[in-house]
Order: structure tokens, then sequence, then C-alpha cells
């Protein structure tokens, strides 16, 4: 993303969510308190979002949701005037060391890098969430829900037993004014449309035989089909011997 080509592009506000996020997800740690309230490790953060952990612990930092002994002496040093080179010497750190010890001043760099990485792990992980939700509790509404955020997901269309060579698709929801009423599966490449009735159909006999493991000709839902493999993909059925 280019700022000076999109002019709604507003990295300080990016900048802020990203940071947001990133809190939330950590949770908080402090060297002197523990890690009662810690939901993950600095790693484990900057993997989940993608970017270094140099990185990540300046998102963090600027936060205040992370602090040791080495970060509150480098900010120390820092407020008193000291230069990063300076402090790097006195503190046996290097440059991108020190950087990563100092909150950001303004916005984080490469914002539009970064915020992309964090909204695919949020999708991410809001699609997890609706997965194991339909297959917790299979109703019509947590059906709804991850047909909703599977949008644009990546489905194989199966071809035989192995997926080698399956092909890819997605599929977006045609919602007319009336909401739900009249919806469809329009799948990309090709437009190929799926009814909400020919979904529901296939939900309710899945209710019926009260066993997601049945095979698909049992469903009535051909292997090959679109269908079976979308509602394979958000975990509404599953395939038989895995």
């Amino acid at each position: 993303m280019n700022p000076k080509k999109h002019p709604d592009y507003d990295p300080i506000a990016l900048s802020k969510e990203m940071i947001t996020k990133m809190a939330e997800a950590f949770g908080r740690y402090d060297d002197r308190t523990g890690r009662e309230q810690q939901r993950m490790t600095l790693n484990e953060a900057a993997a989940q979002f993608g970017i270094t952990s140099l990185k990540a612990r300046k998102i963090l930092i600027t936060a205040g949701v992370y602090s040791t002994a080495v970060s509150r002496e480098v900010q120390d040093l820092y407020r008193r005037g000291r230069s990063v080179a300076e402090i790097g010497r006195m503190l046996n750190l290097s440059r991108a060391s020190v950087h990563s010890y100092l909150p950001y001043s303004k916005m984080i760099y490469k914002m539009d890098r970064l915020s992309t990485t964090a909204e695919r792990e949020l999708l991410y992980r809001k699609r997890k969430k609706a997965k194991a939700d339909l297959a917790h509790v299979v109703t019509e509404e947590n059906l709804w829900s991850a047909l909703e955020i599977f949008q644009k997901y990546p489905f194989h269309l199966m071809r035989g037993i192995e997926e080698t060579g399956s092909m890819k698709f997605t599929y977006r929801l045609s919602v007319p004014a009336a909401g739900r009423v009249g919806a469809s599966l329009v799948l990309e490449p090709g437009g190929i449309m799926i009814s909400m009735t020919e979904v529901l159909m296939a939900f309710d006999r899945i209710l019926r035989l009260q066993n997601m493991e049945e095979p698909p000709e049992q469903l009535g839902i051909p292997n090959d089909s679109y269908l079976y493999a979308i509602l394979l993909g958000i975990g509404l059925i599953r395939r038989e011997g895995v």
C-alpha cells in the first residue's frame, strides 16, 4: 500500500490499532512482578503477527505492557540525553537492540505491511473460533457465522481421495435486502451459485444423522462437490477416516 496513492491511508491510526491488537494478544509482562498476566512469550507474539522479536518488543513497550530491567535502563539513559550509540556501548547492545527497547514516538515503521499481517492473523483467529463453535454447538446460527467469516477462504474441490492437484475456489455470500432469506454462496472462479436452501437441507440431514463422520453418500452430498468441500472446510463434517 502506498500512502501517496491512497488518501484514506492513516498510518497513525493503523499503528494504534496494531499496538492494541498485539497488547491484547500478549497480555502483560513485568520482570518485577512475574508472568501471571502474560499469555504468550515475546517470540510467540512475534511469530503470531509475522514480525521480528525486536519489532514485537518495541510495539509491546509502546503499549506499556512489557517491562524488563534492560528496557527500563535503556529508556532511562535515553531520557537523560544519551544517544542510541552511547547506550549501545554502555550496555553492550547492538543499535537495533537499543531501538527495540525504546517506544515508538509517532507511528510504526512500515505500518502498511504490519497492518496486513495483523489483519490476516485476526481473520485466522476468527475463522478458527467459528469452526470450533460450530463443531461444539451445531446450530444454524453458528453455521451462518462460519459461512460469513469463511468468505474468500481458499477451499479445495476434491478429485478422488487425494488433494494433490485439487482445484482451489472461494465463495462470497450474496445476501439480499431481506437478509438471510434467499441468500446464496457465489463461487469464484465461475460464478456458480449454491443456495442457502441447499446448504440448510444438507445441514438438516447432518443433524438428523447426529454423526458428522458419516460418509458423504449418507449425507446426500457427493465428496467431489463444492458444497462438500465447504462443509468440510468449516468443520461441519469430517472426512471419513480422518
